[in-house]
């Protein structure tokens, strides 16, 4: 289960349970990715390039 919350300002942040590397793949392809662990969740970072 993933759920993005998307602000008016950069970055946008997507939290999941796992890494789908297709997904970050896809992601990367149109976005900086920064990925982290914060406590219990995955927490992806996109930037616009």
């Amino acid at each position: 289960m993933a759920t993005i919350k998307d602000e008016k300002e950069t970055p946008i942040v997507l939290r999941a349970d796992i890494i789908d590397m297709g997904l970050l793949h896809l992601l990367e392809s149109r976005y900086i990715v920064v990925v982290e662990k914060r406590g219990e969740d995955i927490v992806f970072e996109l930037y616009k390039k």
